[in-house]
């Protein structure tokens, strides 16, 4: 079967980049995810098996790359980056990575998946702490609460139909009330940014079985990389580290607080007070815009439910 990718390259500048940059040509494709995400498998002529992004450059996305190489060498688990970012046929300001396909791991660890996800992203923000967080701006819209736009409470999207701001009136009021209040804390406070991935989820990330009975990660996701003080990230993991694809999940107070105590006791220090308080007001300010979320596709969730109940001890937490 010859390689005809569904994307808007053609065939031959793919072709072209693979045996330019890989060595050999695709053979065969197959589709991984919706075609406008520019991510699709190759099966080369040499028996190689890679995934192939394609992606507008930017200084951002060759951050996002170095994060990559540099978890790599720290000796964590991930799809080997072979190739990239590297300008693609006559297409001016695209770029094509390419990294070895991994399609092995489960979605979820079989123990105390809360400590497991507290203790990869300590690691991978400590295998990031060479990298400027400036260069990862900037951050997704979930994370984005000081986008600065007086007149709106989340941050402007790229794409219009997943613009939370549509629905903001027919959210429950409570629900408002909470991210406003967890948006101020977080303003509030200065804290130097670290890098880690902000969508540590397992949207993401897929685990192995450890020799020791230690789940293994397997980290994908690299565009989802971000700058932002360690508290917010440990916060955002506390709120969302049980997503899996294609369902929305919020985690518990309790767990929260499991993923907060497996991230110190693997970084090896403990957050300040005011850090806590901080990771709490990130929790309540993404579990908010995730029940957004689940309002603008047409329905509460369990996300909405979680922080309908919840919220109030989240921003207690947080000092509001």
């Amino acid at each position: 079967m010859s390689a005809t990718p569904a994307c808007s390259e053609p065939a031959g500048a793919i072709a072209d980049w693979c045996l330019r940059h890989l060595g050999a040509q695709p053979v065969h494709s197959f589709i991984t995810s919706a075609p406008a995400s520019q991510l699709w498998g190759f099966e080369l002529s040499d028996g190689r098996v890679v995934a192939l992004k394609v992606r507008l450059d930017s200084a951002r996305i060759a951050a996002c790359d170095a994060a990559h190489r540099l978890v790599q060498e720290h000796g964590i688990d991930c799809p080997a980056l072979l190739a990239g970012p590297e300008p693609i046929g006559d297409t001016p300001g695209m770029v094509v990575t390419a990294e070895k396909w991994r399609a092995d791991g489960a979605v979820w660890p079989t123990d105390d998946p809360a400590s497991a996800y507290g203790r990869l992203q300590a690691r991978l923000v400590a295998a990031c702490a060479g990298l400027e967080p400036s260069r990862l701006a900037p951050p997704s819209p979930r994370l984005a609460y000081d986008h600065g736009h007086a007149d709106r409470l989340w941050a402007p999207v790229p794409n219009l139909a997943w613009d939370p701001e549509r629905v903001q009136r027919e959210l429950p009021p409570g629900l408002t009330t909470t991210a406003e209040a967890a948006q101020r804390r977080l303003l509030a406070a200065s804290l130097p940014e670290v890098v880690g991935h902000g969508e540590l989820n397992g949207v993401h990330i897929r685990w192995l079985e450890g020799s020791n009975g230690v789940p293994s990660a397997i980290v994908h996701g690299w565009e989802e990389f971000t700058g932002r003080p360690e508290a917010v990230l440990v916060g955002c993991l506390a709120a969302n580290f049980n997503e899996l694809p294609d369902e929305s999940r919020m985690a518990p107070v309790a767990l929260g607080r499991r993923v907060l105590a497996a991230y110190q006791s693997e970084s090896g220090r403990t957050l300040t007070h005011e850090e806590v308080e901080v990771a709490w007001a990130a929790s309540a300010w993404v579990g908010c815009y995730n029940a957004a979320l689940e309002h603008l596709r047409g329905a509460a969730g369990q996300v909405t439910h979680q922080i309908m109940t919840d919220g109030a001890l989240r921003l207690q937490l947080a000092g509001c």
